[in-house]
């Protein structure tokens, strides 16, 4: 119709979309899927973990959704077994009632932990605060160093893997998390900045990684840092 208004809900750049794959098998995790759909958000689902993992395997989604019980499998196998394939994919697990264990769990493995009954509110939220991580994530072009870069993070040593004028991602050889926020020391150039995990957990090797966002405490520490960056010259 000539004129008509779309619905600001429903636009969504088209080169900045985001892929979610949901997982459901119950009544109440299906109805989260229509909540998602008249939200314009861009799905697919799965009815059972092994349809996930077949998904999974071919395709990499910005947000992982899944109900936590899954018969012989949980979410959290679907996070925990493509990590190294989806090294960016975030996630929200949702469970029948509250268990302190598992949600320990989903929090040690960067995953949101929501407890059912969900309400729109609440999920809608969620989501957003994920894919506003992912936001964060690609804002900036990343940088791989050519040759071994080693940093102090949280007073310990770390890898960079790669970097950008907004963030980093490190390894560091100590299978736990790294805490939030912590500093980050360049040895050699005086160059400290913060930084604030956006997601962490385990490598294929039995290392750790942690993608986290930078903050410069200064506007001269903020330049010296994007200069440090470009000096790298090694885009990914």
């Amino acid at each position: 119709m000539p004129g008509a208004r779309i619905p600001q809900r429903w636009w969504r750049p088209p080169d900045d979309m985001a892929h979610i794959l949901v997982v459901a098998v119950s009544a109440h995790g299906r109805a989260l899927i229509k909540i998602l759909e008249g939200a314009g958000h861009d799905l697919i689902s799965a009815g059972s973990a092994p349809e996930a993992f077949h998904i999974l395997a071919s395709r990499s989604p910005d947000l992982l959704i899944s109900e936590l019980r899954l018969g012989a499998f949980n979410g959290l196998h679907l996070v925990l077994r493509h990590r190294s394939s989806h090294p960016a994919m975030h996630a929200i697990i949702l469970d029948r009632t509250y268990d302190p264990v598992l949600a320990g769990d989903a929090h040690h493995y960067g995953a949101t932990y929501l407890v059912e009954p969900i309400g729109e509110a609440q999920l809608l939220a969620a989501v957003s605060r994920k894919l506003a991580e992912r936001s964060l994530q690609r804002r900036w072009p990343r940088t791989r160093p050519l040759a071994p870069l080693v940093v102090s993070a949280a007073e310990r040593p770390a890898r960079v893997l790669d970097l950008s004028y907004g963030g980093l991602k490190l390894e560091t050889e100590e299978a736990r998390n790294f805490p939030g926020p912590f500093h980050v020391v360049v040895p050699g150039l005086g160059l400290a900045i913060e930084a604030r995990p956006v997601w962490n957990h385990p490598a294929p090797s039995g290392s750790w990684w942690c993608g986290a966002e930078v903050r410069a405490p200064s506007s001269q520490t903020e330049e010296a840092w994007r200069q440090f960056v470009d000096s790298l010259q090694s885009p990914s």
